[in-house]
C-alpha cells in the first residue's frame, strides 16, 4: 500500500511514521520548503521517501492539512483522500477521557477555565494549549513543553495517569473525544487558497459522543453533525465593569448565583469562554460549589487580557498567535465599555518580521484609529519603542507565531 503525505510542517512526520507502523509505503512532501534538516534525516532512516513535490504516482491514500490546497497533489493521484484531523481520528490510541476545542476564538481561555475548574475538584488534568503542554497544578497550568496545536499533536499528547486531557487544536480534531467543542465561528475564515472556509476543517472535531457549539450555531452546524449541544449564555454581568475592579456577574449553574470575578484580568473578554466551560461541566456532573469558586478564583490566561502596573501606567497586555482586527476590536470595545481608553496608546508587536507579514496591519490601523487612539507598530525585531511621557495606560497586542 502506498501513502502520500503533504506538509512537514504541521505534523505531517508524524503521520508519515505511523502510517508506516501501519505497514503503507510512505512518501511525505515538504510542501512549504521549511521543514528542519535534522527530521529529514529521522524520516529518511526510516525509508520515508521525502520529497518537494508530490511524485506523479498512484497512491492507495492521501494526507494533506484541511488548510492545504488540494492544488498541492500535482499529477499525484489517490484512491482516497483524507484530511490531517481524519487521519489522526483513525491512528490515535490515546483512550484516555479527552476534551477538544477548536474555534476562530477564545479556545485557550475556555481550556484555562474547564481545566482549572475539573482541576478544582480533585481530578488529574493535563492540558495541551497552544501556550504550551503539562499538568494542572496548584499554581496554574505547568508548562512541561511547548508544542503545536496542528491535529497530529493529539497523537503525542503526554503519557500519565491524568483523568482528562483538555486539548486545544487548531482547525479540525480527532472526531474521537468525549467531549468535542467549538468555541464559535466568529470568522469563517477562507483556508486552502480560498477553495474552503474554516468550517469545513473544525467540522472533524466532531465526534459520536457529546458535542457543544455555541447555541446561535446550532442551525448551522446539525445539518453536519445532528448530536450537537448548544452552549448558551450562563454568565453575565450585574454591575457596570470598571477597569482594576473584580466584575460582579450572575451565574446561571443549577439555579443563579452572584459571585465577584477576580480583578486581575479583562473578565469580560471571558464570558464566552466562561459559557462554554459551563456547559462542559455541566454534562460532566460538576457540582455548583465547585465551578462558582473555581470562577471566583480564576485569573485568567497569562497574557490573555492581563492588567499589569508598570512604570506607574497600567498595562494591558494581548499576547497570542490569534490577534487580528477582530481580537484587537473586541479588546478595545471591553476596555471602552468600562470607561479605560482616556489617555491611552496601542502598541501592536509582531514578533518575527515573519508574523507581520502575515499580519493584517492595515486592518488593525483602522480599528485602532476609528476610536481615535494613538498607534504604534513595532518592526518585529525585539526593540521596544519608546513611550511618550503623556501615556496613561498602554494596550500592547503581541502577534505570535503559531506554534
Amino acid at each position: 500500500m502506498k501513502a502520500l503525505v503533504l506538509d512537514m510542517t504541521h505534523g505531517g512526520d508524524l503521520i508519515a511514521r505511523r502510517l508506516l507502523a501501519e505497514g503503507y509505503d510512505v512518501t511525505c512532501v515538504d510542501v512549504y520548503r521549511n521543514c528542519p534538516e535534522d527530521r529529514r534525516r529521522e524520516l529518511h532512516d526510516l525509508e520515508i521517501r521525502i520529497t518537494d513535490t508530490a511524485p506523479a504516482w498512484r497512491y492507495d491514500l492521501a494526507v494533506l492539512p484541511a488548510h492545504c490546497p488540494r492544488s498541492f497533489l500535482g499529477e499525484a493521484e489517490a484512491d482516497e483522500v483524507i484530511t490531517f484531523s481524519q487521519a489522526v481520528g483513525r491512528l490515535i490510541d490515546d483512550r484516555r477521557f479527552r476534551i477538544e476545542v477548536t474555534g476562530v476564538k477564545g479556545k485557550t481561555s475556555a481550556c484555562y477555565l474547564i481545566s482549572k475548574i475539573l482541576y478544582d475538584t480533585g481530578r488529574r488534568v493535563l492540558l495541551h494549549s497552544s501556550r504550551g503542554e503539562g499538568p494542572w497544578t496548584n499554581a496554574g497550568h505547568y508548562i512541561e513543553r511547548k508544542v503545536s496545536i496542528a491535529p497530529p499533536y493529539l497523537m503525542t499528547l503526554a503519557a500519565g495517569d491524568y483523568d482528562v486531557v483538555v486539548a486545544e487544536v487548531s482547525l479540525g480534531g480527532s472526531g474521537k473525544a468525549d467531549i468535542a467543542c467549538i468555541s464559535n465561528l466568529a470568522e469563517d475564515y477562507g483556508i486552502a487558497r480560498n477553495t474552503l472556509k474554516a468550517s469545513d476543517a473544525k467540522r472533524d472535531i466532531f465526534s459520536d459522543k457529546v458535542n457543544i457549539v455555541p447555541e446561535e450555531e446550532v442551525a448551522f452546524w446539525s445539518p453536519i453533525c445532528p448530536n450537537v449541544t448548544g452552549y448558551r449564555s450562563r454568565v453575565k454581568p450585574v454591575a457596570p465593569p470598571r477597569l482594576g475592579e473584580g466584575l460582579r456577574v450572575s451565574v446561571d449553574y443549577d439555579g443563579v448565583s452572584e459571585i465577584t470575578l477576580d480583578p486581575s484580568y479583562v473578565s469580560t473578554e471571558y464570558l464566552n469562554a466562561m459559557d462554554l466551560a459551563l456547559e462542559v461541566c455541566s454534562r460532566m456532573g460538576i457540582a455548583r460549589d465547585h465551578v462558582l469558586d473555581s470562577l471566583r478564583s480564576f485569573k485568567g490566561v497569562p497574557g490573555r487580557g492581563e492588567i499589569r502596573k508598570e512604570d506607574g501606567r497600567t498595562v494591558i497586555l494581548e499576547r497570542n498567535p490569534g490577534i487580528s482586527r477582530l481580537s484587537v476590536a473586541r479588546t478595545l470595545d471591553c476596555l471602552a465599555e468600562m470607561d479605560a481608553l482616556d489617555g491611552a496608546l496601542v502598541i501592536l508587536d509582531p514578533v518575527s518580521r515573519k508574523v507581520c507579514d502575515k499580519m493584517d496591519a492595515d486592518g488593525i490601523r483602522e480599528e485602532v484609529e476609528s476610536r481615535g487612539l494613538p498607534l504604534i507598530i513595532t518592526r518585529g525585531d525585539g526593540a521596544f519603542p519608546e513611550i511618550p511621557a503623556d501615556a496613561k495606560m498602554l494596550v500592547e497586542f503581541v502577534k505570535e507565531a503559531y506554534q
